[in-house]
């Protein structure tokens, strides 16, 4: 049986909007609704990524799968570093490492939160970590590149 829990995220909380207009989709349309909210600058909720678990979202054995886990940190490391650091570009992860430590169930609001640990002229360093409720669900480091100039696109020409 497949159902669909309503997301019913917390206030303040927007859905992301990861088409923007685009005529093909990319990945990221097709994980899930995902949702941010920034806060207060220099607090721990500067900027915050969440979820609604959802059944699509887990493994056999029901617990949100480690992928997605790995998806909303990736995306929390570029998005969230990013926007701590000020930049206002496409960042590409470089290398990303995680440690899994407890599960997230069908129902489960996971937040995510990035710390900024440095940035140089050509990458961006971060710490990762998402949440349910107060329980870290997940620790990662990532690694991402600062291209130069605007672009948005690995195309060549």
């Amino acid at each position: 049986m497949s159902y669909e829990i309503p997301d019913a995220p917390p206030a303040g909380f927007k859905l992301v909007d990861f088409a923007r207009g685009r005529p093909e989709p990319t990945f990221n349309t097709h994980v899930g609704n995902m949702y941010v909210r920034r806060g207060e600058k220099g607090t721990r909720d500067e900027f915050v990524l969440a979820i609604r678990v959802q059944q699509n979202m887990c493994n056999p054995a029901g617990g949100l799968h480690g992928g997605m886990m790995m998806t909303v940190a990736d995306l929390v490391g570029t998005m969230g570093g990013g926007y701590l650091a000020g930049l206002r570009k496409f960042l590409p992860t470089v290398s990303m490492t995680c440690d899994f430590v407890a599960p997230a169930r069908v129902g489960d609001w996971v937040e995510g939160r990035a710390e900024l640990v440095r940035q140089t002229r050509t990458l961006l360093f971060t710490n990762i970590y998402l949440t349910v409720g107060e329980e870290k669900i997940l620790r990662a480091s990532s690694i991402a590149k600062i291209p130069s100039g605007d672009s948005f696109s690995f195309a060549k020409g």
